[in-house]
């Protein structure tokens, strides 16, 4: 069978032996979405830099991976766009001061706050958090982004929704998954080839193959072409689906299935940050904390989307600070995973204090995130006070 997630084909049918993912817990978690989404604007999700020090990675979707190697391609939804869209995001002046509770009583809620409230509503601080976290899809892979004022300005990693085609394709050629992915496929052209020229040395000498023969010969010098462009072909697909995806815009989606299409983001000029705004109003928002007074072993929470299962929560702790200025990073061992980054790393009080962005390859519960405060550096905003 093909696991539904990456697509690996295997015998086993209870459990992807690539991707790990469990095949009845996955399809439990693909009708869940379905089943909360209704109508066309309520559609279920489809199932995001380096430390060179560190040999750190950006955390980027499998999907993209599958769909250059496999021809499996990521269909984005093609729902009308909300009657207010947005074309990008302006600079904020100031921080928004959210509740840290399990939010404001109902008579008090407008616009999407109101509508979140009413499908989910909050039972805790960290549900609350939940309503403000975003779903974030492109024409190449998925990730999250957190609401931070109630004029819905939202905050996510650069990488996550960039455009620059050469920029992405460079940063997902380098990545280790895609490197052992374009040595497989290398491996089995080069396969191919061998069986190709043994079946020609069986053909040869015998009357009536000359035909056979100049097809093998014209299979095997197209292989041997394409073996040679292999990773530089890669490159150039990614470039040209980026860029094209990029045009159209990115699809974000809250959590009760509402999704707003055709955004696009400005960036940050020294993080691996991006903000944009979604066309609408009232918007739920995350508490904007201060990640200087973390002590470690303090208890943190990442929401998210890893491998397609929407708003997940995870929990760890603050492991320490790495790194000094515009290169500090919290480090955490609360799971990050493709599709958690952008996403917020928060307080068991609902406040953010970080942007999941980075993972360090090759070992497990070693994750990164940006200090809140590089928002406000970055973007304009009035730091609030503590």
């Amino acid at each position: 069978m093909d696991c539904p997630k990456c697509g690996h084909q295997q015998t086993d049918t209870v459990k992807c032996a690539s991707c790990g993912i469990y095949f009845a817990k996955f399809a439990q978690q693909q009708a869940w979405i379905a089943s909360r989404s209704g109508g066309p604007s309520h559609e279920s999700p489809d199932t995001g830099f380096g430390w060179g020090a560190l040999a750190l990675t950006a955390i980027l979707s499998t999907a993209l991976a599958w769909y250059f190697l496999r021809g499996r391609a990521m269909a984005p939804a093609t729902l009308a766009a909300p009657a207010a869209a947005a074309t990008g995001a302006a600079r904020i002046g100031a921080a928004p001061q959210a509740p840290s509770s399990a939010g404001p009583s109902m008579h008090a809620l407008r616009g999407l706050e109101a509508q979140l409230a009413k499908t989910f509503p909050a039972r805790n601080a960290i549900e609350t958090a939940r309503n403000a976290t975003v779903f974030i899809k492109t024409g190449w892979g998925v990730g999250s982004g957190f609401i931070i004022d109630a004029d819905c300005h939202v905050i996510t990693n650069r990488h996550v929704v960039e455009t620059d085609g050469a920029r992405v394709a460079n940063t997902v050629a380098s990545s280790a998954e895609m490197r052992a992915r374009i040595a497989v496929a290398e491996q089995q052209l080069r396969a191919n080839i061998v069986q190709q020229l043994q079946l020609r040395r069986s053909l040869v000498g015998q009357p009536g193959t000359n035909l056979q023969l100049i097809e093998i010969d014209e299979r095997v010098q197209a292989m041997k072409e394409e073996l040679a462009d292999l990773p530089e072909r890669v490159n150039r697909d990614i470039s040209e689906k980026v860029e094209g995806s990029g045009r159209s815009g990115f699809t974000a989606m809250v959590v009760d299935g509402t999704e707003f299409n055709s955004l696009h983001a400005e960036y940050a000029d020294n993080r691996d940050l991006a903000i944009f705004q979604l066309p609408a109003n009232h918007c739920p928002h995350l508490e904007l904390g201060s990640s200087g007074t973390l002590a470690q072993g303090e208890r943190l929470y990442t929401i998210g989307n890893p491998s397609g299962l929407a708003y997940s929560v995870t929990s760890g702790i603050f492991s320490g600070n790495r790194g000094a200025g515009q290169q500090r990073f919290l480090q955490t061992d609360a799971p990050i995973n493709p599709g958690n980054s952008g996403g917020p790393l928060i307080r068991e009080n609902g406040e953010v204090v970080g942007i999941n962005t980075l993972v360090l390859q090759g070992a497990q519960g070693i994750g990164f995130a940006i200090p809140i405060e590089a928002v406000y550096q970055e973007f304009l905003l009035r730091a609030p006070q503590h």
